[in-house]
């Protein structure tokens, strides 16, 4: 795989108020076929009803009615705000938002030993989308290196609005999506989203306990591969679930590097 960018990604932080992210190039898509789902407009390419096909065979029923939801409230977002919408390619974030959990996979295929669950989830969608290319579901030209990293970007950075509000509007509004599906509007940090349309989408794809099926998934991480969870926001899952977590992790995070510098 080419042009990863590995990030250190920190805490989960809810940001209250939303900021513009930095401008970027248009990059629109060209006319698309589209399909309503839940009363949304959403694209209708091959490369989108694939990924939603990866999608469920590497989710669990939380898990894929979790990504679908996320995708149509970015949606929903988006298309209300002019700029965002002259400014994201929505195919590119139908793709980035159905494959960023990835990292969950109940297959356990795509899951390292090493990585955290959302650089897991960024490879994997990066190598859905050159296998696509390769086997003629989406263009070769299409899909150029800068627009699988936004895919990439988007999915590495979904658990930190505290760096990706402030990143490309994809990056920031897929991110946008994500966050809506825990709290419907009180989530939103574009203020946009309403209460009927999160309803409206809930019924379409129902809940199936997202906050207790997250918890349980973080606490797993904290046990199976710890050192993906420190410094992250799943770390006060393994300090408060976990047995020995917390003592284990002593010596090996941020603030034992920073404690522990060499001295002048």
């Amino acid at each position: 795989m080419k042009l990863l960018k590995y990030v250190t990604i920190t805490a989960f932080v809810v940001i209250p108020t939303f900021t513009d992210a930095l401008p970027q190039p248009a990059v629109t898509a060209s006319k698309i076929p589209t399909t309503i789902i839940a009363g949304v407009t959403v694209p209708n390419t091959p490369i989108v009803r694939a990924a939603q096909a990866y999608a469920r065979a590497h989710s669990d029923d939380m898990t894929y009615n979790h990504v679908m939801r996320s995708w149509l409230y970015g949606t929903i977002i988006i298309n209300k705000n002019a700029t965002q919408r002259s400014a994201i390619n929505m195919e590119t974030h139908a793709v980035a938002t159905i494959l960023h959990d990835l990292g969950w996979d109940n297959t356990s295929e795509l899951i390292s030993p090493d990585k955290r669950f959302e650089v897991d989830g960024a490879i994997a969608a990066w190598n859905f989308i050159e296998v696509a290319v390769s086997n003629g579901t989406a263009e070769k030209g299409e899909w150029d290196q800068h627009r699988k990293q936004q895919v990439w970007d988007s999915i590495a950075l979904h658990t930190t609005p505290s760096i990706s509000r402030y990143s490309q509007p994809i990056i920031a509004m897929t991110g946008n999506g994500i966050f809506s599906d825990f709290g419907g509007p009180n989530t939103d940090m574009t203020g946009l989203l309403t209460w009927d349309e999160y309803y409206r989408v809930k019924e379409a794809f129902p809940r199936l306990d997202l906050g207790p099926s997250v918890s349980k998934i973080a606490c797993g991480f904290a046990k199976t591969k710890p050192g993906t969870t420190y410094d992250t926001w799943m770390q006060p899952f393994g300090d408060r679930y976990v047995q020995n977590y917390t003592q284990e992790s002593k010596g090996k995070l941020g603030i034992d590097m920073v404690e522990n510098a060499l001295p002048n």
